[in-house]
């Protein structure tokens, strides 16, 4: 299931309702348990409908006016996550002069609703019997990847279809710039978007949102020595065991029970980083690697709107995570889709000192 965000003019839809923050979670509520409806908004809390925030947002809203053509996104979701749920970051690239794609995965989100009121649910059997396999979780996730980067080509052809044929009557008709389009995607979504640089040519640059595979690398399906020819930037946060000696580190205790001593698991350690740098030095259109696990408060949900939404949070440090990430990701893109050379990418600007920012440049 395919939403497409896309700039308007603010005069054209400030007499129209804004669209609902979820739009059929009160439908789907008999595929979601309530546990999965606490998991999927952790931190936060969902406290109903009237605890969700209202949106920006204007469905069917008339595309802004004029003649331009807007660079163009796919976004994939993490895992049990609705597009929606990155409502703010969507909003925020959209406001920017980008028209995004955000797919709903089916049996990879907690819900996906489709137009004729079908609901799907989290394909939580197969999740589990897998988790029950040795490595079975890896070979899962490699499966689910490869079924959603298929998904982002087939919506891609489908919604540059839609684009350019007049009798179909999109809103965005005549107004992607084909030569400009990247994938981004957060989680899994992050992999997918790797994997999409990888099958499909017309998708000119990508973004992972802080998620690597056990061998350190963002590239899940092929071997180390196989990435992208694309520009790439990988988030780092969840994935900071591989690069901090802070708490995301397991404990003694832990360790133990996975059968590692110390210095086992710092050798596994070692062995991702040096994989995980080769590759990103080995990508010809150049990449970047952003750490961002000494922001404090900042998680693997920061790219989300659950930080957000979290009241037990300190909202200040929350919203100031999000923004260092936006000027990050906006930069990258308006680099490689808008020809911008005058990025926080390009210059010394510094966002926050406890981001740190490698550059790997292109060959």
């Amino acid at each position: 299931m395919m939403y497409v965000w896309y700039p308007t003019d603010r005069n054209s839809s400030d007499r129209k309702d804004t669209a609902p923050y979820l739009p059929g979670i009160d439908e789907a509520g008999s595929k979601i348990s309530s546990g999965d409806i606490a998991d999927m908004f952790y931190p936060a809390t969902y406290d109903g409908l009237q605890s969700l925030p209202t949106t920006l947002v204007v469905d069917q809203a008339p595309i802004a006016r004029g003649k331009q053509k807007f660079p163009l996104l796919l976004f994939a979701h993490g895992w049990g996550n609705p597009t929606f749920l990155y409502t703010a970051e969507l909003e925020d690239i959209v406001s920017h002069g980008y028209i995004v794609a955000a797919i709903d995965h089916p049996y990879d989100t907690n819900y996906t609703r489709f137009p004729n009121g079908e609901v799907t649910g989290f394909a939580q059997e197969s999740f589990n019997r897998a988790v029950q396999q040795p490595h079975g979780i890896r070979a899962y996730t490699q499966e689910r990847v490869e079924v959603m980067a298929q998904d982002n080509r087939y919506a891609l052809t489908q919604l540059l279809n839609n684009a350019y044929t007049r009798a179909l009557h999109a809103p965005f008709y005549g107004r992607i710039d084909v030569g400009k389009i990247a994938a981004f995607g957060h989680s899994i979504g992050g992999l997918t978007a790797a994997r999409t640089c990888q099958i499909d040519s017309r998708v000119k640059a990508c973004m992972d949102q802080d998620s690597t595979d056990y061998r350190g690398s963002a590239f899940a399906i092929s071997d180390l020595e196989h990435t992208e020819t694309q520009p790439f930037f990988l988030y780092v946060v969840s994935s900071a065991d591989v690069w901090s000696s802070k708490a995301l580190n397991p404990s003694d205790k832990e360790l133990a029970q996975e059968k590692l001593s110390r210095t086992e698991f710092e050798s596994i350690m070692k062995e991702q980083q040096q994989n995980q740098t080769k590759q990103l030095a080995g990508i010809t259109g150049g990449s970047y690697r952003l750490m961002l696990f000494d922001l404090p408060g900042y998680i693997h949900r920061s790219f989300t709107d659950q930080t957000l939404l979290a009241s037990k949070l300190d909202h200040e440090q929350s919203l100031h995570n999000f923004h260092v990430a936006e000027i990050y990701t906006l930069a990258f893109f308006n680099k490689y889709l808008k020809k911008d050379t005058k990025t926080v990418l390009d210059n010394a600007e510094t966002v926050d000192v406890r981001a740190k920012l490698e550059t790997f440049p292109p060959h």
